[in-house]
């Protein structure tokens, strides 16, 4: 009902017992929903007032390059950047697989925490051929990658994702400040420019409850109209 629009920000929701009776579950229940939905910051409870709607979740279509800084913004948060590591190194061989790399070249390896208001969100691990960047600017790269790229005339203009829920483990829990066996949403993602060529390799782990993702789907052949359909 947060999400179709039923509440807006603001409103007062039905307290514990209404919502018992309409759904038919225990008070238990909806109690821990709501307690639930306050850590994560959609609602507010105000003693001897009720509970309020305090934030609506962003929804965000997968089928473009996500901006997380300003995904993170328009969820309402602050967004900022933790840089856990960043080096020029010898590339694996998933590195030279997911990049089509040649023998002797390097990558440029980012690891890298998001946060909204200082909590973690993203854990992310970035590969970009070393090849694609001036020896100058190897250090510090900006907090966009992506408009790193592009302003270095190699922008990705497509990806490919693949994404599973996963569960944390040991360095998922630690950067993300989670428990071990929190679910998340792992990012497996490799980005092309124009011609086709691999630009940067992803890994990232995602916190469920900042931000929504939607995958925009079609139909797999033409519809012909009302008349048509069955």
């Amino acid at each position: 009902m947060i999400s179709d629009g039923t509440y807006a920000v603001g409103d007062r929701l039905p307290n514990e017992q209404e919502m018992s009776e309409r759904f038919q579950v225990s008070r238990a229940t909806v109690r821990e929903a709501y307690r639930a939905l306050i850590d994560m910051g959609y609602l507010l409870r105000k003693h001897g007032t009720g509970t309020f709607l305090a934030r609506v979740p962003q929804r965000h279509a997968l089928d473009l390059n996500l901006s997380y800084t300003q995904m993170i913004k328009a969820a309402g948060f602050e967004p900022s950047i933790r840089v856990l590591s960043q080096e020029v190194r010898d590339p694996d061989d998933e590195d030279r697989k997911r990049l089509r790399l040649e023998d002797g070249e390097r990558v440029i390896a980012v690891e890298r925490v998001r946060l909204a208001d200082e909590r973690p969100v993203v854990y992310s691990i970035d590969r970009i051929p070393a090849r694609l960047v001036p020896e100058e600017r190897r250090e510090n790269l900006p907090a966009s990658l992506f408009d790193f790229l592009e302003e270095l005339r190699h922008g990705a203009r497509n990806g490919r994702a693949r994404i599973l829920p996963v569960l944390a483990g040991e360095r998922e829990a630690k950067h993300l400040q989670v428990d071990e066996g929190t679910p998340l949403l792992f990012f497996d993602e490799v980005d092309f420019d124009q011609a086709g060529i691999p630009v940067m390799g992803s890994f990232e782990w995602h916190t469920s409850d900042v931000f929504e993702l939607w995958i925009n789907r079609r139909a797999s052949r033409p519809t012909t109209g009302l008349a048509g359909r069955p």
